[in-house]
């Protein structure tokens, strides 16, 4: 309550203050996203203009985000697919955080013996200092979302797809299936069944597999679908 009333005292008020500031933010982010789209445009001249399989490399695009909540399958491949139930663990706390996060300013972390002095320290700053220790943890938490974004995503081949995904080579890879549901219910199963973890790089630094030789990855499975981005002109 004394923290808006300073607020309105100073004039800090919805409007026009915190909208014009948002407003100014929301404007750099257009720009930039405007900037990356005319510098990085995506091909569609296929088959005319076909761009190399491995274009895409460290130019930032919404693939990185998914690859990011996708990380599950590129580490737990092979015989480690036991430990994907663990995947939806991380997303699942991260929605509950959220949800508490309204109601956390009641939680008494002033009583928490570690936490007591810094929080003491915190309400005895003022302006920008205050502020920003109070934004601290968001900003971390921020921070440590954008590191996972660029080193899941930096290395995927994101623009080179219409290289070999054209019209020019045929219904199979111009084209997508007439039914996917039933694609993916049957053939692809099959697919993933034959192979299984048959087909794929092999790690030669030594482990369970053939001539001491590790366990090679699966085959049209997720794990495969990771790899395929990643080194496409080897994962085909």
């Amino acid at each position: 309550m004394n923290d808006t009333n300073t607020a309105k005292k100073r004039g800090l008020y919805w409007w026009p203050t915190y909208l014009l500031i948002l407003s100014i933010i929301m404007t750099a982010l257009v720009a930039v996203m405007v900037v990356i789209s005319i510098k990085y445009p995506v091909p569609y001249l296929a088959p005319d203009q076909v761009p190399m399989p491995d274009e895409g490399e460290n130019i930032p695009g919404p693939e990185w985000i998914f690859l990011l909540f996708w990380q599950g399958f590129w580490y737990f491949g092979g015989s480690m697919k036991k430990y994907l139930v663990l995947m939806p663990v991380i997303p699942i706390l991260t929605l509950v955080f959220f949800m508490f996060l309204p109601v956390m300013h009641k939680v008494p972390f002033d009583r928490i013996p570690g936490l007591k002095n810094l929080i003491e320290k915190a309400r005895g700053l003022a302006g920008f200092k205050r502020s920003f220790t109070y934004a601290l943890p968001s900003l971390i938490f921020a921070l440590v979302i954008l590191v996972g974004v660029y080193k899941s995503g930096h290395q995927a081949k994101v623009l080179g797809c219409d290289s070999c995904h054209n019209a020019s080579m045929g219904a199979r890879m111009g084209n997508a299936p007439a039914n996917v549901a039933k694609y993916y219910a049957t053939e692809r199963a099959m697919q993933i069944g034959v192979g299984k973890y048959r087909a794929g790089k092999v790690n030669a630094e030594g482990g369970g597999g053939e001539g001491g030789q590790s366990e090679v990855q699966g085959y049209k499975d997720a794990n495969w679908q990771m790899r395929h981005m990643y080194e496409p002109t080897f994962t085909w």
